[in-house]
């Protein structure tokens, strides 16, 4: 069988999974029990009435727990959350301090009575944008407020993760159009959804100077929940690639690094393509270190700056300072024109 016989074949046997039994399951919900409307009715009867945040917090724990958390999922459900999503969203708000803090499930979320003192009010904020919809209009407008509001986060989850990818690649181009630092392509710092930038058939968010002689390669990938088997493999591969080809088509004096742009609690639930990415790249930077990327670009691109960096940082990243240290001089003082670079500030001076 040749391959075209065997491309047709496959497309004539493509499964149709809009019509099939087991998909179809998932499409319909059980109508709501009498008591799972009460429930639903007294939350709103009591954000209604302006009870305090703290008496509706106690009634929302008091039920969770008192049902096995049943109505919790049911709530996740009416707002347009999932369960994992409260998790994710609170690691991303406790940040690398998570002593006394239980964030295994949405369950412990709740059972924990420190980790309930963050979770109860994000939550409850969530559920008054639905439960709250609008109530100066009219109930059947009312309505399909509540019904707009509880559907957007499911429908804008797709392009959430896809902006949010694009949005590190927004600020990495920004700051270096700022810096006055060459970079192509040069047309992100204005849409950072333009086509990226190809070298040996291996594509790159960002190359600083020029595709012509390259020395900072980046790759960037942000991850605000669970990526999955699927997402640590092509996170990894990806630079992984990326290093075999620079090291397959350059010298070791002119090779350029692969500078790696990695974030999100994603990427610390699903740690192998963390760990795959930052074993490949030469250096990598976050959201908060930004300013290590733009410190390498000046240090490539013969620029010097005056660099504010408070104690604690400067002692965090002694490494990486004393790599670059030809194109900057830390300052104490910070001057009024810095750029605000993440947790630094940077004064180009050359």
């Amino acid at each position: 069988m040749s391959e075209n016989q065997k491309i047709t074949e496959f497309n004539n046997n493509v499964w149709n999974h809009a019509e099939d039994a087991f998909q179809l399951s998932f499409d319909d919900r059980r109508n709501l029990s009498q008591a799972e409307l009460g429930f639903l009715n007294k939350i709103f009867l009591k954000i209604s009435d302006k009870e305090s945040e703290e008496e509706i917090l106690d009634f929302l724990r008091e039920t969770f727990l008192a049902d096995n958390f049943k109505s919790l999922e049911l709530l996740l459900q009416i707002i347009g959350m999932t369960r994992s999503k409260i998790v994710s969203d609170l690691t991303g708000l406790v940040g690398a301090n998570r002593s006394g803090y239980k964030l295994s499930s949405y369950i412990t979320v709740v059972r924990h009575e420190k980790t309930w003192g963050l979770a109860g009010p994000y939550l409850l904020k969530k559920i008054k944008k639905v439960f709250l919809a609008n109530v100066k209009i009219d109930p059947i407008n009312r309505m399909y407020e509540a019904l707009n509001q509880a559907t957007w986060p499911g429908y804008i989850r797709q392009e959430r993760a896809k902006r949010s990818g694009h949005e590190a690649e927004s600020r990495m181009a920004i700051l270096l159009a700022s810096l006055n630092i060459p970079f192509v392509p040069f047309e992100k710092a204005d849409n950072p959804l333009c086509p990226d930038i190809q070298i040996n058939n291996i594509s790159f968010d960002i190359v600083i100077p020029n595709i012509e002689n390259p020395k900072i390669c980046v790759k960037s990938t942000v991850h605000t929940s669970n990526i999955g088997q699927y997402g640590e493999s092509k996170d990894h591969l990806e630079v992984e690639q990326a290093r075999s080809m620079v090291e397959e088509f350059y010298s070791d004096i002119d090779r350029p690094i692969i500078f790696a742009f990695i974030d999100g609690v994603g990427l610390q639930t699903n740690k192998a393509g963390l760990q795959g990415v930052l074993e490949k790249s030469d250096e990598f930077c976050q959201f908060k270190t930004i300013w290590k990327l733009m410190i390498a670009a000046l240090y490539y691109t013969n620029k010097k700056c005056d660099l504010f960096l408070d104690q604690n940082c400067r002692d965090n990243h002694k490494e990486f300072l004393k790599r670059y240290n030809s194109c900057f001089t830390i300052k104490d003082e910070i001057d009024v024109n810095s750029l605000e670079v993440g947790e630094a500030k940077i004064f180009l001076i050359d």
